[in-house]
């Protein structure tokens, strides 16, 4: 299966499972023993206290922490995307079936389907580095990211 035909394929299923976030959250618990050991801290992560008092333990809550977490990812990537191709499409050839998929990555995410979304940008960001790995002239999308101010608009 092309790339193309993979896109199109999950574009069109835009509802996400009970099996999708739960697998979404099974990789988020997983990355962050990782991201605490590369951070020096160890494995185990700190306590993590409330209004003075160790957190209770709520899957409810994990979920939402979950939730809340990549919807910030996916909606910053959103932004920095957008802001790159917006900057090099015109410039670069290949990066203009980028906009494709973050169009529908945004569609996506509107419709709260944050797994397809992710996974539409997860795809981007897989084409941009091959197009970079043929062109090192091309900028990273982070470079855009970087220089940007603020941003003053708002994905939600």
């Amino acid at each position: 299966m092309s790339f193309s035909d993979s896109a199109a394929a999950g574009a069109t299923n835009t509802r996400p499972s009970a099996q999708d976030t739960q697998r979404l959250i099974a990789l988020l618990g997983n990355i962050m023993p990782l991201l605490l050991r590369i951070q020096g801290y160890g494995v185990e992560p700190p306590s993590p206290f409330v209004a003075g008092g160790p957190m209770p333990e709520s899957p409810m809550l994990d979920q939402q922490a979950a939730t809340n977490f990549v919807e910030d990812i996916t909606a910053d990537s959103l932004r920095t995307l957008s802001a790159y191709l917006e900057t090099y499409a015109g410039q670069y050839p290949g990066l203009s079936q980028c906009v494709a998929l973050v169009t529908q990555a945004a569609h996506c995410f509107a419709a709260r389907d944050y797994a397809q979304s992710f996974g539409l940008i997860w795809q981007t960001y897989r084409v941009i580095t091959a197009l970079r790995a043929s062109n090192p002239q091309l900028p990273p999308p982070r470079a855009v990211a970087q220089s940007a101010p603020t941003p003053t608009s708002q994905l939600h």
